[in-house]
């Protein structure tokens, strides 16, 4: 299946969002690993030293079908549903390095 970078902007001010809807989010971003789908995820922190400052947003790679079916997941996503992304942006990519299992 094809590669998606998904890159998400975070509202200002999200991080007591974040931590309500992470158990969820997390969840289903598990269920994606489980199935093979998840090649990484996190988030972005505004200061590496100090997650008290928050997070920008968050960068995933996943493997889909195809783009649709990557769309349809992210409506259900949680931190989408609830605010918490103010923007995501997807791309298709191709892993390079390190060179995948295939």
């Amino acid at each position: 299946m094809p590669l998606f970078t998904v890159i998400a902007t975070d509202v200002p001010n999200s991080l007591e969002k974040r931590k309500l809807h992470r158990p969820t989010h997390l969840a289903r971003l598990q269920a994606l690993h489980a199935a093979g789908q998840l090649v990484l995820a996190g988030p972005c922190p505004i200061d590496h030293d100090n997650l008290a400052e928050g997070f920008s947003g968050s960068l995933l790679v996943l493997d889909f079908a195809d783009r649709a079916a990557l769309d349809a997941w992210l409506a259900e996503e949680p931190f989408v549903l609830e605010g918490i992304y103010e923007s995501v942006v997807v791309k298709p990519f191709i892993q390079a390095l390190p060179t995948p299992n295939v």
